[in-house]
């Protein structure tokens, strides 16, 4: 919730405190889920809304142990662009998320943070 709403020193207030940097979100019974919050900095509505531009807030995940090659599977659906279908992405790292979330004919580029998966990339993180 702290990467959604760009509550970073409440991330690190919990971090601090011995936060998991790499819990995973539930998985429902369709097998969707099972994300970190790392895949919330490279596609976000914080980024959207002009936040997390420096991608400090994949940085202080990272420099606390958040792994780069996170597996999960994620449904996304938005409004107000191009393609407003439900898409579906499985088996996704942080990486492959976001390069296949990046879609000027789907989504668009507006939701996605370059600098993020270029830290990420460079931490390691593969596709």
């Amino acid at each position: 919730m702290c990467v959604d709403f760009d509550e970073i020193e409440i991330a690190r207030w919990l971090i601090e405190r011995g936060s998991d940097v790499n819990a995973k979100a539930e998985i429902d019974p369709d097998g969707f889920g099972g994300h970190t919050p790392l895949f919330g900095c490279v596609v976000s509505q914080a980024y959207l809304c002009g936040l997390q531009r420096d991608a400090a807030f994949a940085r202080l995940l990272l420099d606390h142990g958040a792994d780069p090659n996170a597996r999960a599977s994620l449904r996304k659906r938005l409004r107000f662009v191009p393609d407003e279908s439900m898409h579906e992405y499985r088996d996704v790292t942080p990486l492959s998320w976001g390069e296949r979330f990046y879609n000027p004919r789907s989504h668009g580029h507006t939701w996605f943070s370059k600098p993020a998966m270029t830290l990420i990339a460079a931490r390691g993180g593969r596709p």
